[in-house]
């Protein structure tokens, strides 16, 4: 079981499954490859390491590094025995040798560890810590996890360059043909998602007893299930997008990963996304 503790040792265990990943030829690696990149990003931001992040952007920093590596943690854990309904849809997906859309095995997997994995991450820590009884530190791991959705954002390019040069898939050529409209698809997507995770987490913070802990994360899993089955069934586009990326993916993927050099990565928008950096 990996165990992460920060995001350089989060790396360190993605980069070695990603390696068993692809010599099995496994679909789950498509999540993770995803999940590698934006970990590659996050931990730039924390540390410093390319030319986006020349001055810091979060209050706590260290923080944010332990927090991505328990989140890591999470994931790894959803290997072994899903945690929820949404994990389990996602890696039946990426088992089954007629869903082999590149677009739709991603997009399993963010939602399964954004809305489930996360509001009960940032809740344990803050929980564990004692945190949720200062109202102005709450205040400011609110900032710290806005924060991240700037630095996230900034992966979209990046990942769909990686995932079309390893997978295939036509996310390129949809990227292409929508412009502009998919990086704002991308970033508001992304917000509204982020900011009900923390709408969660003070859910799971404002239960009292087990009960009502229970509840609430009834309601996680219900939510992130509802969006799985969404993202496989919701609507005839859906399925015509899918359809498309299954014929353009790669049926062999062995041999194809590439680890990201140490600060590789980039921004690469086209709306020239600008941190909002604190003073």
């Amino acid at each position: 079981m990996h165990r992460p503790r920060n995001t350089d040792e989060a790396l360190v265990c993605m980069r070695k499954k990603l390696r068993e990943f692809y010599a099995s030829g496994d679909k789950r690696a498509i999540f993770l490859r995803a999940y590698y990149v934006m970990t590659t990003q996050v931990n730039a931001s924390v540390h410093g390491g390319n030319e986006d992040f020349d001055q810091p952007i979060f209050f706590d920093p260290e923080w944010v590094d332990r927090l991505a590596g328990r989140f890591a943690q999470l994931y790894f854990q959803s290997l072994q025995k899903p945690a929820c309904k949404a994990w389990k849809i996602a890696m039946e997906r990426a088992a089954s040798p007629h869903a082999s859309s590149v677009l739709q095995n991603m997009v399993l997997g963010i939602n399964a560890h954004i809305n489930f994995d996360l509001a009960n991450g940032v809740h344990e820590f803050i929980r564990r810590a004692g945190e949720h009884r200062d109202a102005e530190l709450m205040a400011r791991r609110k900032f710290d996890h806005d924060q991240m959705n700037n630095v996230l954002v900034r992966c979209n390019p990046k990942i769909q360059d990686i995932l079309g040069r390893e997978f295939g898939g036509g996310m390129r050529l949809f990227s292409g043909v929508l412009g502009k409209f998919d990086e704002l698809l991308t970033s508001t997507g992304l917000r509204y998602y982020r900011d009900r995770v923390w709408c969660n987490v003070l859910g799971l913070l404002s239960a009292k007893g087990p009960e009502e802990l229970a509840k609430v994360r009834l309601r996680l899993e219900w939510e992130a299930q509802q969006v799985a089955e969404f993202i496989i069934d919701g609507s005839w586009m859906n399925k015509l997008v899918y359809g498309m990326d299954s014929i353009l993916c790669r049926r062999n993927f062995q041999g194809r990963f590439q680890p990201d050099e140490a600060g590789a990565i980039h921004a690469m928008g086209r709306m020239d996304h600008r941190l909002q950096l604190p003073h």
